[in-house]
C-alpha cells in the first residue's frame, strides 16, 4: 500500500457522536494529520454551505465534497456533478405522489442537487427509502438512506463522483486516498479510494467493502481508524 496523501471522511456519524457532535479529541486527531501533510477532505451528505464552514473552522483541507458528491469545492469556487433541475423536479415529484413516503428537511433550502427527507409518520427510514425508489428511480433519481436522513439525486451522483473529482482538484491519485465512513452511502467512496475503513456502526454492506473495520463506533471509531493508519505505516 503506497503512502496514504489523503484522508477522505465522512461527517455525520464519523467525525461526530451519535447526537451529531464533534469532540474536541476527533479536532485534535485532525490536527495531527495536518502536521503530518495529510489533506482531510470532508466528504458529506450535507448541504454546501455546512460542508465548507467546516472546512474552513476544522484543521482540514479548505476543500469540501457536499450532497453526496453532488458539489464539490470551496467557497464560491464550486462544481456541480448533478443539475440544478434535478432540485424542482425531485421535490414536484414528492409533493404529488410521495406526501405520505417522505418530509421535506428544512435544509433543502440550501441544497441545490441532493435532497434530504425524513420518513412520514409511522415509516421507517428504510421502508420510506424502499417506496420513494419505486416512484423515483424509473426518472432517474435514487433514493438511498443515510442513517441520518433519506437522500434523493441522480443516479450518478455519489461520494465516489465527488471524491475524484476532489483528487483532481488536489493533485492526489485516488490510490493514496483511505476513506472513512459508517453508512451506505459511503460505499462508493470506500470503492474508488486505495484504502478504506468502516466504522463499527456501519450497515454490513459497507463492512464487506471495507479493508479495515473498527471496534469502536461513530467519532471513537474514526480516532481507532486514524491510530490503525499511523500504526500501520500508511501515514
Amino acid at each position: 500500500m503506497p503512502r496514504i496523501e489523503c484522508l477522505a471522511v465522512d461527517l455525520d456519524g464519523t467525525l461526530t457522536d451519535s447526537e451529531g457532535v464533534i469532540h474536541h479529541e476527533v479536532v485534535e486527531a485532525l490536527e495531527r494529520l495536518k502536521m503530518r501533510n495529510v489533506k482531510v477532505v470532508i466528504v458529506t451528505g450535507a448541504s454546501y454551505p455546512a460542508a465548507i464552514t467546516l472546512a474552513y473552522y476544522l484543521p482540514v483541507t479548505r476543500f469540501a465534497v457536499a450532497e453526496n458528491g453532488g458539489v464539490v469545492g470551496f467557497r464560491d469556487k464550486y462544481k456541480l456533478l448533478g443539475s440544478r433541475g434535478d432540485k424542482e423536479k425531485i421535490l414536484a415529484v414528492v409533493r404529488e405522489r410521495l406526501k405520505e413516503v417522505l418530509v421535506e428537511s428544512w435544509q433543502n433550502e440550501y441544497r441545490m442537487v441532493d435532497m434530504a427527507f425524513k420518513p412520514a409518520a409511522g415509516l421507517s427510514p428504510e421502508e420510506a427509502a424502499r417506496l420513494a425508489a419505486a416512484e423515483l428511480e424509473p426518472l432517474g433519481f435514487e433514493a438511498v438512506y443515510s442513517g441520518w436522513a433519506i437522500h434523493v439525486h441522480r443516479f450518478g451522483v455519489n461520494k465516489a463522483a465527488g471524491l475524484l473529482e476532489a483528487c483532481k482538484a488536489l493533485g492526489v491519485e485516488p490510490g493514496r486516498v483511505a476513506a472513512v465512513g459508517d453508512s451506505a452511502v459511503d460505499e462508493p467512496m470506500l470503492e474508488a479510494a486505495g484504502f478504506g475503513v468502516a466504522l463499527a456502526n456501519s450497515p454490513d454492506s459497507l463492512k464487506r467493502k471495507a479493508d479495515h473495520v473498527t471496534v469502536e463506533s461513530h467519532y471513537l471509531g474514526f480516532l481507532e481508524a486514524v491510530d490503525f493508519l499511523e500504526n500501520s505505516g500508511f501515514l
